[in-house]
């Protein structure tokens, strides 16, 4: 049996009382969905829609939005009863999201992968039990990987490949992944097939989530979630033109070419399609894989500070992201020859991030590095947050607000305060969740690569010399003076002042690192090999 299912067996069973109110309310939102959809699609969107498939979510958002008002009703807020009401709430809740996404799979998978991502911005029994979608996503069957290699390429798969795996090296929600060998060239390649069905079922699913995400809102006002919709209906057809992410991961390359630790596999576009992907077949292991880290005596530490510096390039000083950072999709891998490389897989969505929003996050990150509120709250303004600044910067930092007015480079985090951090995202899901909706949308994707930096550092117990942050800190300073110099009058002193308060700074981030490095190699921590 397979985890989900292990999961989904564990959920309480509700009283018959609640479940006839819940299958009563469903019915009739199916039968509003369906109405909906005759009077204002065409006959064919509504046989694509696929009634089932809209049943089934209709179904489970009716269920979630009835169990939160019948279990919370007549409850004190934070009374001891109503806090473990709403948490077991969360977990019912979460068990049958977890279930809709492997039933209807495709983009409901790529939306709880999404939401699993989200730690310490919506409740921790959602991203628990919906992170089994980023490792365990359902596979498809080999009749179907064949049918669409066949009808991309258009001829026999034995005629392209000499070799081609049955089982997939990795499943995702909108393709998985078989390794194989080119005829011709007796080269291995990793083949990034389409499901089958997830192209025709996208638009009608986006359209499902739409409508019912509106519904939520309308019983829930206080929780905003059109913004998790608007940003899937904006990314999932670039995430679905696999030609366009062979491009991303080509500019990619030329664009970090100095980065002689980083790895883009070369892609094959003789072999490629929009819905087909043949690519160079990588070595390598998960980036939190510890236990690969340990045997192949490779420097922790060292992994963190590369992560650190290429997610930082690519934020303060390319402007240029790679949006789907998790732990899949990033590999670490010792070659031959003892030097480590990273290898960053799955191209298809990028965020260009522009000079003015550049500038502001780098502001943001200045506040939070100084520690200087004035200006952290000058910046939350300018980003129309306002008067949650404080929440913000707990969000972006992943600290707590004793840690940011202190200066989170003075105060490294421990579990107390990961403890504490979790009760207060607890206590605050709905000024979160207005947070959410009127932040900069480019923040949506920056905050993934924040938990992915963050929580490396966790898994890999380096968390005492803060490699990520150091090499954050590193491009925060650049970009400041670097659009100091481009904001100058041409004056050759002006810009050689400039240049010179640069090394300096760096100067001091370079001397702390050493501190740090020289401290660790007296303590009885060993993350070196």
């Amino acid at each position: 049996m397979s985890p989900a299912p292990r999961i989904l067996a564990s959920a309480k069973r509700w009283s018959f009382k609640k479940k006839f109110i819940v299958y009563g309310v469903s019915t009739v939102l199916v039968g509003s969905g369906v109405a909906k959809c005759c009077f204002i699609d065409s006959f064919e969107d509504m046989k694509q829609l696929g009634l089932l498939r809209f049943g089934r979510a209709a179904v489970a958002v009716t269920q979630i939005v009835v169990d939160y008002k019948l279990s919370l009703l007549g409850l004190r807020d934070s009374s001891e009863e109503y806090n473990k009401a709403i948490k077991e709430c969360h977990k019912r809740s979460a068990l049958r999201l977890l279930e809709l996404a492997c039933a209807n799979g495709g983009v409901f998978i790529k939306v709880g992968q999404h939401l699993s991502a989200m730690e310490f911005l919506i409740p921790t029994e959602y991203t628990t039990t919906l992170s089994i979608l980023t490792s365990k996503a359902p596979e498809a069957s080999y009749e179907d990987v064949v049918y669409v290699v066949e009808s991309q390429l258009g001829r026999k798969i034995s005629d392209v490949f000499s070799e081609f795996a049955v089982k997939p090296v990795g499943a995702a929600s909108l393709a998985q992944v078989h390794i194989a060998k080119l005829k011709g060239i007796d080269q291995m390649v990793a083949v990034k097939v389409q499901h089958r069905r997830v192209l025709k079922n996208s638009r009608t699913d986006i359209n499902t989530m739409d409508f019912l995400v509106k519904i939520a809102d309308k019983v829930f006002p206080e929780f905003k979630l059109m913004w998790l919709v608007e940003e899937v209906k904006k990314n999932l057809p670039r995430e679905l033109d696999f030609i366009l992410e062979g491009k991303n991961a080509d500019r990619l390359a030329e664009m970090f070419d100095h980065l002689k630790f980083l790895k883009i596999p070369k892609i094959y576009y003789e072999y490629s399609t929009p819905r087909l992907l043949t690519m160079e077949f990588c070595e390598g292991a998960h980036i939190d894989d510890i236990d690969y880290m340990i045997r192949n005596h490779i420097n922790r530490h060292d992994v963190c500070r590369k992560m650190g510096r290429l997610y930082s390039e690519m934020i303060f000083i390319n402007g240029y992201l790679h949006s789907d950072p998790h732990p899949g999709n990033v590999l670490v891998n010792k070659k031959s020859s003892g030097e480590v490389d990273i290898v960053l897989l799955d191209h298809g969505l990028y965020l260009n991030i522009d000079d003015r929003f550049r500038s502001l996050y780098t502001d943001l990150w200045l506040a939070l590095l100084g520690p200087d509120p004035d200006k952290l709250r000058s910046v939350a303004i300018e980003m129309g947050v306002g008067e949650l600044y404080g929440l913000l910067a707990c969000i972006v930092s992943r600290r707590t607000w004793q840690a940011v007015s202190q200066g989170i480079k003075n105060k490294k985090m421990d579990s107390h305060e990961r403890s504490e951090l979790r009760l207060y995202a607890a206590s605050l899901i709905p000024q979160i969740s207005e947070l959410l909706h009127r932040m900069p949308r480019e923040m949506l994707l920056i905050l993934k690569t924040n938990d992915l930096l963050r929580n490396l550092e966790h898994v890999l117990e380096t968390e005492n010399r803060s490699d990520s942050l150091i090499e954050m800190s590193k491009c925060v300073l650049r970009s400041h003076y670097e659009s100091k110099l481009k904001n100058s009058q041409n004056s050759i002193w002006e810009a050689f002042g400039i240049r010179l308060q640069l090394l300096w700074a760096l100067l001091k981030i370079h001397t702390y690192e050493w501190y740090l490095i020289a401290k660790n190699m007296f303590s009885s921590s060993n993350v070196l090999s």
